[in-house]
């Protein structure tokens, strides 16, 4: 597989664990875990995991747009792709820590 590829595949992954675990992530001074003394799905903190989330993937879904395009009119200096590739590896910053991150997806 290619880097594009390996990245790609890397950050739907990480993703998925994410929206998996949202509900796993509550604030403690969430009003409504304290009315009812327990852990509140009504806290808000799971929907901005969600929400950004779905953000990231709608910016990663256009950098493949871009990479796509440029390949599709066969330019001979990809820079959409470069800039695309740039953000997908500025995405995948967060999960520098992960076992499965490679040195060569640094920004």
């Amino acid at each position: 597989m290619d880097t594009v590829t390996d990245l790609a595949s890397f950050l739907h992954v990480r993703w998925d664990e994410e929206e998996r675990d949202a509900v796993l992530f509550q604030k403690l001074d969430c009003p409504a875990s304290h009315e009812t003394r327990r852990v509140s799905y009504g806290c808000p903190c799971p929907a901005r995991i969600l929400d950004r989330i779905a953000i990231h993937r709608q910016i990663f879904r256009r950098c493949v747009q871009r990479m796509k395009r440029e390949q599709d009119e066969g330019l001979c200096w990809p820079l959409d792709s470069i800039l695309a590739f740039q953000t997908m590896k500025a995405l995948a910053l967060p999960f520098e820590l992960h076992p499965g991150w490679r040195d060569n997806w640094y920004p």
